[in-house]
């Protein structure tokens, strides 16, 4: 009985609210709910003023020492990513693993090559203040900048912490003095990360590669912190020694307070804060992280006097701004509910009119930045979109029926060209001209595969296939001077390629590559699948893109289809292939160029691997 009257006395009220419109309901409700927290806020603004500040702080520390982790893993990312890109160059992965077998000469050669590419690279590095690459067993070292190592090296922390790794990952050490004595030794502290070379081959370690870091590279993500009285950030290692500290005397020692380190390291959890009361007897909140990849851990320091008095500002603009708004309630709520409300009818009428038909747009000054103008102004877009699309609909159509019309008629010259072919091929056979007949037979092949079909994905055999053809014929144009090969497994036969997509590519390996070198030259075509993708490489040891034509070419493969290109002689086949494979699979495909002068040039196409039916 009690719920049908509490249920009847609710339909009641909402009947009655339903005779006034939403904006007038919205306005009403807008007034209670925005005047009545007022009240309450300035009744016991002190209590939680407080408690709201002290968990802003909190977590302004937290975000602060997050931001800090954040930073600081992408300065160790980055300069772990310059250790790698030292340890995968040829110079070391090839020619330095024989350095203890070279005579003085080639000792003298790699090491100026050495030297060269470490230079390079730590001129792009002002932290780095020095590089090491080094083989195992005192063999052979090279360094540029601060020698972090002796010529007799094996007996080293360095040598034996990067090396004694289970996992053969990059190890970092705290800030320190480099471990060679005398001259080299610069008296100036550096961090240091090392891993072990491994050969890229056979994935064993011969040798390890450092740098010397200078801890000032960690500056940047403390220096705009605020003042000293706001509060301290340390960078400290599971030890408690310092990585970086605003007190450059910190940097590799011992965090002086044992009770803090402890502290931190009897919670459990990777991040946190809580209250501390330090020796000199302030009271101090400190917030922590720990960075996963290095084990570092971020400490954040602020006194709790530096709180209070901002805590105390925070009441009293609480208080003021409260008596502010509540008197000023009814004028806001009258002007944000017409701002709303007017786009909004506008809205209406233009969705009515589109209902029946009519495409026209809101007409409504898009000054604004509130949500109600942006969604007017992604409405207009929305319906000038619509006409757009079926304007170009309409277009497409039209054009698709003129080239269906245009490829019935053109149908002819062709049957008639390649049916002359054969019968060219046939007259060669009878009068044993070997070369013409196979000539005008793999010409009559590639012009029936370019124009037979409508369809613009074929298994892979068929596009070997015709580049097999193609190739036979320029290699009775060149003679010795070419040869190619061809490696596609069986089980990649059946897999669907874009029809035409390797002939262009191997005619301009011959083309640019083989045919302006003076010595014979091979092209070869390979097919690998890996995974869910198919690579497709064509490889020539021609004569190679100069650097600035490659950098040209890298561009214009890298830019996005429908942005301006420049003209060119050169290219324009891969361009079109890069083009074609964008139509197809969009995003899902990748094309890339490398070369080398006087070594030849790779072209490699990526694309989803698709099995066909066998014997499609």
């Amino acid at each position: 009985m009690l719920r049908r009257l509490v249920n009847a006395f609710f339909q009641h009220q909402i009947r009655f609210l339903r005779r006034f419109t939403v904006r007038r309901r919205l306005f009403v409700t807008f007034l209670l709910i925005s005047i009545a927290p007022l009240a309450i806020v300035a009744t016991v603004s002190f209590y939680y003023s407080y408690k709201d500040a002290q968990q802003k702080i909190e977590s302004f520390s937290m975000q602060i020492i997050h931001q800090v982790e954040i930073n600081a893993n992408a300065i160790v990312s980055d300069y772990e990513a310059l250790l790698q890109t030292i340890v995968n160059e040829d110079v070391v992965q090839t020619d330095m693993k024989g350095a203890d077998k070279l005579d003085k000469l080639g000792q003298y050669s790699l090491d100026d090559e050495i030297k060269r590419t470490l230079n390079v690279k730590m001129r792009s590095n002002l932290a780095v203040s020095g590089m090491t690459v080094a083989l195992l067993n005192d063999k052979y070292s090279m360094f540029v900048g601060n020698r972090m190592m002796p010529p007799a090296y094996s007996g080293t922390r360095l040598y034996r912490e990067t090396l004694g790794r289970a996992d053969g990952g990059i190890t970092w050490e705290a800030p320190h003095l480099n471990e060679v004595k005398g001259f080299f030794q610069t008296g100036e502290k550096v961090l240091t990360l090392s891993v072990p070379i491994k050969d890229r081959w056979r994935g064993t370690n011969f040798g390890l590669a450092a740098l010397a870091v200078k801890p000032s590279a960690f500056h940047p993500i403390l220096s705009n912190l605020g003042e000293a009285e706001q509060g301290q950030v340390w960078i400290i290692d599971e030890s408690g020694t310092v990585i970086y500290s605003e007190d450059e005397a910190q940097w590799g020692e011992p965090l002086n307070d044992s009770k803090l380190i402890s502290a931190i390291a009897d919670r459990d959890s990777g991040s946190g804060h809580f209250d501390y009361k330090a020796g000199d007897g302030r009271k101090y909140l400190m917030s922590f992280t720990r960075m996963k990849h290095t084990g570092w851990t971020v400490v954040n320091q602020i006194p709790y006097d530096y709180l209070m008095h901002s805590t105390k500002k925070i009441l009293t603009f609480t208080i003021v701004i409260a008596v502010f708004f509540m008197l000023l309630s009814g004028y806001v709520a009258m002007l944000v509910f017409s701002s709303i409300f007017s786009g909004i009818y506008r809205l209406m009428s233009s969705m009515r009119n589109l209902e029946k038909g009519d495409f026209k747009l809101t007409n409504v000054q898009h000054a604004g930045k509130d949500e109600i103008q942006r969604l007017t102004s992604t409405y207009d877009r929305m319906v000038d979109r619509l006409n757009d699309l079926i304007n170009e609909l309409y277009r497409e159509r039209v054009v698709k029926q003129e080239m269906q019309i245009k490829a019935l008629k053109a149908q002819i010259n062709p049957h008639f060209l390649y049916n002359t072919l054969e019968t060219i091929s046939s007259l060669a056979k009878i009068h044993g001209v070997r070369d013409i007949s196979k000539m005008t037979s793999s010409l009559s092949y590639i012009f029936r595969y370019s124009i037979t079909g409508e369809e613009d994905v074929v298994p892979l055999r068929d596009e070997i296939r015709s580049v097999e053809h193609y190739l036979r014929i320029i290699q009775i144009r060149y003679g010795d001077r070419m040869s190619f090969e061809i490696e596609v497994p069986p089980a990649l036969q059946n897999c669907k390629v874009l029809k035409l997509i390797l002939q262009p590519l191997v005619e301009n390996a011959i083309r640019h590559g083989i045919e302006p070198k003076t010595v014979p030259g091979t092209v070869k075509v390979t097919a690998v699948g890996e995974g869910d993708l198919l690579r497709l490489v064509v490889q020539d040891d021609g004569v190679g893109i100069d650097t600035d034509r490659l950098m040209e070419l890298s561009g214009l493969l890298s830019t996005e289809m429908d942005a301006p290109r420049v003209p060119s002689s050169r290219g324009i086949g891969l361009l079109n292939v890069k083009d074609r494979l964008w139509l197809a699979y969009r995003d899902e495909a990748a094309m890339r160029l490398s070369s080398s002068p006087g070594k030849g040039t790779t072209i490699e196409l990526t694309l989803p691997l698709e099995m066909g039916e066998e014997g499609a």
